[in-house]
């Protein structure tokens, strides 16, 4: 019996999603069919997989227009510390962080300030060049 979830995400851009990983300081490995393993060695495939230090992987596959994630979360939380909901939140800011900053260099757009809010919002004020 699979234990794996699929969850849909915002994330299309796999160069914004490989770097919020790097940013928050995941270990993982880019590439085709590459194996996400799960419960009783039960296996998914995904282009990006996220080594947890467990025998159970997260993984990010493109469906469509958009990746999912895919995972073993009963495995993944009781093997380790990460916790599907913080792991998806921490990724998804960051990813949208990333791309908020490519698309600012892509307009010409100058980073005048950022501000993490206490809810654990970033807040970026953008300007022209000028």
């Amino acid at each position: 019996m699979s234990h794996f979830v699929r969850i849909r995400t915002q994330i299309r851009e796999q160069e914004h999603l490989v770097q919020a990983l790097r940013d928050l300081h995941y270990q993982f490995q880019e590439g085709q069919n590459l194996v996400v393993h799960g419960f009783l060695g039960n296996k998914e495939t995904a282009e990006v997989v996220v080594n947890t230090g467990s025998k159970y992987d997260i993984g990010f596959r493109r469906q469509a227009e958009e990746f999912e994630v895919v995972a073993d979360w009963w495995g993944v939380e009781t093997q380790t510390r990460i916790r599907q909901n913080a792991f998806l939140g921490e990724v998804s800011q960051r990813y949208s962080y990333n791309l908020v900053h490519a698309q600012a260099r892509e307009q010409y757009l100058v980073v005048e300030e950022e501000q993490e809010m206490e809810n654990g919002d970033i807040v970026i004020l953008l300007s022209e060049r000028g």
